[in-house]
């Protein structure tokens, strides 16, 4: 199997070309609404309007690819409304949020959150949070009978998180899960994110190959 993987599109399709058999976004699928609204499921409702505004041009983008996500931070859609919408315009998609899907013969599992930032933004945890929704995270895949990747909307902690100041604002948490907790034999093969825009590249975390397509895409051709 062939994926391209995108992230951080903020609104925006971006260009994408070459051969793949889906498409996963790893977060920031939505764009931001004008204007700064007071309550955080009016943002939800505005972003869920403007996909369904959307769909034509979506549906050109994907050219049939199914579509498989997780949100990020400043997506604030109900994930399983957006299921719904995309599913009743014709578009195949899949929310991997908390669960391993088999899609293919290919297993992923999806995890939204992010370390906090300052309060502002969805999918935000302070550490010890952090280390609870890690916590299920790790006891799902080693629970599992295997799972080949995580798409998750950070990177883990020195690994194509610097920004553009050069700090360092991947999730140690999930670095430490990574490392010590997911038993070697359950380790997925590929970790897929986003979120720190100026990062975006491939990388290695041991065997682990880890994608950070934020702005961008990356075929990858699954082994």
């Amino acid at each position: 199997m062939r994926l391209c993987h995108v992230s951080d599109s903020h609104g925006q399709f971006l260009p994408m070309y070459g051969r793949y058999d889906v498409v996963v976004h790893s977060g920031d699928f939505f764009p931001d609404p004008p204007g700064n609204p007071q309550f955080k499921d009016q943002v939800g409702l505005w972003q869920l309007d403007w996909l369904e505004h959307n769909i034509p041009a979506m549906k050109v983008w994907l050219n049939s690819s199914p579509f498989l996500f997780t949100l990020g931070n400043h997506d604030w859609a109900d994930p399983t409304m957006m299921v719904q919408l995309l599913n009743n315009y014709g578009i195949t998609a899949v929310c991997l949020h908390n669960k391993v899907i088999d899609y293919g013969n290919v297993h992923l599992y999806g995890f939204p959150y992010v370390p906090a930032i300052n309060g502002q933004y969805n999918y935000e945890r302070e550490v010890p949070e952090m280390k609870k929704e890690v916590r299920r995270m790790v006891n799902d895949i080693n629970n599992a009978d295997y799972v080949d990747i995580l798409v998750c909307h950070a990177p883990p902690y020195q690994n194509l998180d610097l920004d553009i100041s050069n700090q360092i604002l991947g999730s140690p948490v999930i670095a430490n899960a990574l490392d010590y907790e997911i038993n070697p034999d359950k380790m997925p093969s590929y970790y897929l994110c986003g979120h720190i825009h100026s990062a975006n590249g491939i990388s290695k975390r041991n065997d682990l190959v880890i994608s950070n397509a934020a702005r961008s895409k990356h075929i990858i051709e699954l082994k």
